[in-house]
């Protein structure tokens, strides 16, 4: 009983040694993980804002559209019921 005390203390430090070691390349593997992490993060930062900036001119355009539109349809009641003005060219 005491020969497997003493051959499980002795190998204990060496599986504690065994460990640091493979956790020392899950810190470095976990650590390059971040890293590569946060350079996708900020393309993907840099993507959303062109992509907001983009929506944002498209939206204004679409808002001028509508407006347009809107109009150009009172006029062309507006013709419909007997209105002469408003059948002018828009």
């Amino acid at each position: 009983m005491r020969l497997f005390l003493a051959l499980t203390l002795g190998l204990l430090p060496a599986a504690a040694f065994a460990q640091t070691a493979e956790d020392d390349v899950h810190r470095a593997d976990r650590k390059q993980t971040e890293s590569l992490n946060r350079s996708i993060q900020r393309s993907v930062d840099r993507r959303n804002a062109a992509d907001a900036a983009k929506f944002a001119r498209y939206r204004e355009a679409a808002a001028d559209y509508e407006r347009r539109r809107a109009e150009w349809r009172r006029r062309v009641a507006a013709c419909e019921d007997g209105d002469t003005t408003a059948c002018d060219p828009y």
